[in-house]
């Protein structure tokens, strides 16, 4: 298949799969380069079969009367062109059909969430530096609201039925209330947290895979390779000193599959929920089973992203780690 056929029978694809979105335009660039490197196989062959060729044969063009005439084995080989292209757009789009090719399934960038403030964090902060931290803020407080209304809209908001999607509920993303709608999904985020922490100090990559993506799985996976293979380390949670709560979250339509997903929904979700809490390791020695050391209960602020793909069976996983007066791109993501 050559280069353009293949980028057209991909356009197709990605327009079967959801036109114009980023994350089918990622998909269509990744593929892109597959192509290009079967492509080069097939060069690699032609070339092989060109040194291969008697030195007596003749060119498939001739010249008569100065005109150029193309053999009868070019306009077979154009026609069997064709009908390659035509079956690989048949064969994309069977695939797309039956969810064998799973776009949507891409690594989702990070989106414009934020860890809001309405005065800047900056050292020798000028008035300007506040005046866009409020700004930023109200504005993350809007996209609250708006990500809130899409995920009941789409009955989309973990462990909650919704019966409207017009509630004064969309202007309580950060309560910690037991009726506010993101309840189930703090608690559901603080065991994940505890479960993060004690993977990281067991040294437990697989779970740490399963609970993590993107940088944060980076960061856990590099905290364990660091540590000392001749100590067991045990991370103790001693409670929160404030309930974890949601201070910014995003919710946009990620699955890009010409028909609705068979659970769930189309929106993927990134929420940055903030811990305060008590926590503490001890250390032993693994020939021994002697306690070496440990820490002293101390109180730990971290802002996590947790993200999910709605339409999946799978836990809320870390995605990423954010700071205190780090400005947000207020962006789309180009996942």
């Amino acid at each position: 298949m050559s280069l353009h056929a293949s980028r057209r029978c991909l356009d197709i694809a990605g327009r079967v799969a959801g036109g114009s979105n980023s994350l089918a335009r990622t998909w269509s660039h990744t593929s892109s380069v597959l192509v290009v490197q079967r492509r080069c196989y097939a060069s690699s062959a032609t070339t092989q079969k060109s040194k291969t060729k008697p030195a007596n044969a003749t060119s498939s063009t001739t010249r008569s009367s100065g005109k150029a005439q193309t053999s009868k084995d070019g306009a077979a080989e154009k026609t069997r062109t064709m009908e390659d292209e035509l079956k690989s757009v048949e064969a994309l789009y069977r695939m797309s059909e039956t969810n064998e090719v799973d776009v949507s399934s891409a690594p989702l960038d990070l989106m414009d969430v934020m860890v809001p403030s309405l005065r800047s964090q900056k050292d020798g902060a000028t008035l300007g530096d506040h005046f866009r931290a409020f700004v930023q803020t109200q504005r993350n407080w809007f996209f609250n609201i708006r990500s809130l209304y899409r995920m009941a809209n789409a009955n989309s908001i973990p462990g909650v039925k919704v019966k409207s999607a017009w509630s004064t509920q969309l202007f309580a993303t950060s309560s910690t209330k037991p009726t506010a709608w993101l309840t189930p999904f703090r608690q559901a985020a603080l065991e994940v947290y505890k479960q993060a922490n004690e993977a990281v100090a067991a040294r437990d990559e697989k779970t740490i895979k399963l609970l993590s993506a993107g940088a944060q799985q980076r960061e856990y996976t590099k905290l364990i390779r660091s540590q000392d293979p001749r100590y067991v380390n045990v991370w103790k949670f001693h409670g929160e000193r404030n309930p974890s709560r949601v201070v910014s979250i995003r919710a946009l339509e990620a699955y890009y599959g010409a028909k609705p997903p068979r659970m769930g929904s189309r929106l993927a979700v990134q929420a940055v929920v903030r811990f305060d809490t008590m926590q503490s390791v001890e250390t032993y020695s693994k020939k021994t089973g002697a306690r070496v050391g440990e820490t002293q209960a101390r109180p730990v602020t971290e802002y996590l992203v947790f993200q999910k793909r709605m339409w999946y069976d799978s836990p809320w996983v870390i995605r990423d780690r954010l700071y205190e007066g780090l400005d947000s791109r207020f962006g789309l993501p180009n996942a």
